[in-house]
């Protein structure tokens, strides 16, 4: 499923397929097939470098999570990478769609592209690309035709640079949307519930605990399913957590993987590739008695964790074993020489926010692409943003599962 930054899911019209990548070729095209940068000489090195290289690290742009959704979860249409750089020195990547019609805006777009799983839109970013490598992407961006562009949920830094560089062309940009995320930066200690929980409520959680404890028959613990698990090991740990999300309320609303045969086959293969490179955690509540009442599956980028996914056992949902399960997850973040948290919740999430006590600010932007019809879309677009904005402000606030972030 295409993510605007509306939610919803524009027309895409039919697109002409793009030149694949000749070896030696120097300087990449501007849109080229993922499939084709992993075939061309050097081209998946300098993606997995880029992805260690970053300046913001994200997961879902790392060819083992983003190969499999464009396999899986393709929109409709297609997607192709922009990117910067050279094949062997890759300084930019981002998948985008091209030729959509937004909702409520009659002007094609290009539009950075996530689907129903990706909950970071900040592209890949050499650590030296600023406003110059983004000049030379929007005028590549501004030649296939599309008037304008929109980068979702993007860190303010990167969205910056994307800015100064669209006035240095005359473009016009506007800020559609800013959110900002629960997140939890390293601390010096390992005091993170001290910080944010008072200390009444740690000693009812305590005694909140000592009662999970007895109903699992003891020896309540936090174990990392796949850490040095062989395959046969890391394949039950996922078939474990699909059966956990498929048995709570996900599978009751039809939102867990295993409900849909394509989005278990994206979590399957991606998870796998994480797993066989150490770069994935599958974090489980467990006791002597029964399987575990919670786990999460975390995603390592760089020195940072991304909680991706969270399920729990909902005859135990008396005992908050999701609240109990991110608690142990504080501790061991801690531990585990990573230098940020990222909740990947919504920016309202009751428990994430009351947890995670640092912010992370992440932008929709929209930029013209030409001095007319973009502009004149980027305005509108920015318009319609606020008026739906002022809706939502007096609706009343819809409930939150506490146990999901």
């Amino acid at each position: 499923m295409l993510v605007a930054w509306s939610g919803h899911q524009p027309e895409v019209s039919t697109t002409v397929d793009r030149p694949a990548v000749p070896a030696g070729a120097g300087r990449l095209p501007a849109l080229v097939d993922a499939a084709a940068l992993v075939d061309a000489p050097g081209g998946e090195r300098a993606w997995r470098d880029l992805v260690r290289s970053a300046r913001h690290a994200n997961p879902f742009l790392d060819p083992d999570v983003l190969l499999p959704a464009l396999r899986h979860l393709p929109p409709p249409g297609g997607a192709r990478l922009l990117t910067g750089g050279t094949e062997d020195r890759l300084e930019l990547l981002l998948p985008v769609t091209t030729g959509h019609r937004v909702p409520r805006n009659p002007v094609r777009a290009t539009v950075a592209w996530q689907h129903t799983h990706h909950f970071l839109g900040t592209p890949l970013v050499a650590p030296g690309l600023h406003q110059r490598g983004w000049r030379s992407a929007l005028r590549d961006l501004a030649a296939g035709g599309d008037a304008w562009f929109v980068l979702p949920l993007t860190d303010l830094d990167v969205v910056q640079d994307v800015e100064a560089a669209a006035r240095g062309l005359g473009l016009t940009s506007r800020r559609l949307e800013e959110r900002v995320r629960p997140v939890t930066h390293r601390h010096e200690h390992d005091d993170y519930a001290a910080q944010r929980l008072s200390g009444r409520r740690r000693k009812e959680l305590r005694r909140v605990r000592r009662r999970l404890d007895e109903a699992v028959g003891g020896g309540l613990d936090l174990v990392d399913l796949v850490d040095g698990a062989t395959a046969p090991a890391v394949e039950a740990a996922l078939e474990q957590f699909l059966g956990l999300e498929a048995a709570g309320w996900k599978g009751t609303d039809g939102g867990a993987f295993a409900a849909n045969p394509a989005e278990r086959a994206f979590f399957l293969e991606s998870c796998r590739a994480l797993a066989a490179d150490g770069r994935l955690e599958v974090l489980a509540l467990q006791g002597h008695e029964g399987g575990p009442v919670a786990m999460v599956v975390n995603l390592r980028s760089g020195d940072a964790l991304f909680t991706f996914k969270i399920a729990y056992d909902e005859q135990h949902a008396a005992y908050s074993p999701g609240l109990l399960l991110y608690l142990e997850q504080l501790s061991r973040f801690h531990t585990s020489g990573a230098a940020l948290v990222d909740t990947c919740a919504e920016p309202d999430h009751p428990m994430a926010r009351r947890l995670h006590g640092d912010d992370r600010c992440l932008v929709t932007l929209a930029v013209s692409l030409g001095p007319h019809r973009g502009a004149l879309a980027v305005r509108w677009a920015h318009t319609v943003t606020r008026l739906a904005g002022a809706v939502r402000r007096h609706r009343a606030p819809t409930r939150q599962r506490e146990d999901h972030p």
